[in-house]
């Protein structure tokens, strides 16, 4: 019989804000950009290694996500985490349009998102992501998005990590041998 077991419980603190939402993301970009390996202390990233570039996008507020949803074949007793982020960009032009299509073009996709509780979690972090849906719209009314909307959504191992945080977000990976754009 396998060791899996309940280690321990979960107790709820004070009721105190937990805000929803997303404030930024960064996508790891630039020519050979890579996630050579990764350090997890206590459940929390503690040190990441690899090439490339983090690119920051700034996100308006209440318009964008970070969901995690399982996927379970009790046949194989298989379990799978499937993150989606789902972020809308305001203001379309060409800017915008070539920003989408650049992410939709990826094959493989690494994301840094900040959440509103000041809270840093790592996204596809060990088979990469990839644009799953995504559109560019004029919009009707005039309170309509005037932009885009792009999902980004992968399949992992293991559910989404927070990062430990000691100093700042950007020294945890340009210790790393990263490019952080903050």
């Amino acid at each position: 019989m396998a060791s899996c077991y309940i280690s321990t419980g979960y107790t709820l603190d004070c009721r105190t804000a937990s805000t929803g939402g997303l404030k930024s993301m960064w996508i790891l970009g630039g020519s050979g950009n890579e996630i050579t390996g990764y350090t997890v202390t206590n459940s929390e990233v503690s040190a990441i290694g690899g090439t490339g570039e983090w690119f920051k996008f700034e996100l308006p507020k209440q318009a964008a996500s970070l969901t995690e949803t399982l996927g379970v074949n009790t046949t194989t007793q298989n379990v799978t985490f499937q993150p989606e982020i789902i972020v809308n960009l305001p203001k379309l032009q060409t800017e915008l349009r070539d920003v989408f299509v650049d992410l939709v073009s990826q094959n493989e996709i690494y994301a840094l998102v900040e959440d509103n509780n000041n809270r840093y979690w790592l996204v596809f972090l060990d088979n990469g992501g990839q644009v799953s849906a995504g559109s560019l719209a004029t919009g009707q009314a005039y309170t309509d998005l005037n932009g885009a909307t792009i999902t980004m959504s992968g399949g992992e191992p293991t559910s989404v990590r927070e990062v430990l945080v000691t100093t700042t977000i950007g020294a945890v990976f340009t210790a790393g041998g990263f490019t952080f754009n903050s």
